[in-house]
């Protein structure tokens, strides 16, 4: 099966880790970076055809890093979707300003997921919904 490539960048080792298996399971290459220096380096070698990029990390937010991201002309157009546990409208006009192309807001479940990425990669409609984001 071909696994596409999906370049997940959050700060939280629970959570992308939940998020890899979910990933996966839809026969999806989920790609964990937990900064955002390491997500910048990664970027062209991989490739991925979707990248989910959380909002709020420590070192660089994740506009800045969107903005990094869509100065490099391969990625002008690679769709990336903001997550976000910050859902006020004027997060989500700054989201879609700085070159997002969908967002989701944090906690979701994987059924949240599957609808949110289905419009930019393939996923096998399996019906199979592994787990969940939130926490326990």
């Amino acid at each position: 099966m071909d696994r596409t490539a999906v370049l997940v960048v959050d700060d939280e080792v629970t959570y992308t880790g939940v998020l890899q298996e979910i990933l996966n399971s839809y026969g999806l290459n989920a790609v964990i970076s937990h900064r955002a220096d390491h997500a910048l380096a990664i970027l062209d070698s991989l490739q991925p055809r979707l990248i989910l990029l959380d909002m709020m990390m420590p070192e660089m937010d994740g506009l800045t890093v969107l903005r990094h991201i869509r100065a490099r002309p391969a990625f002008k157009t690679t769709p990336v979707i903001m997550v976000s546990a910050k859902v006020m409208p004027d997060e989500k006009q700054s989201a879609f300003k700085a070159g997002a192309t969908a967002f989701l807001a944090k906690p979701f479940n994987a059924r949240d997921l599957r609808a949110a990425i289905r419009p930019f990669v393939q996923i096998p409609d399996t019906g199979i919904l592994v787990a969940d984001t939130r926490p326990h």
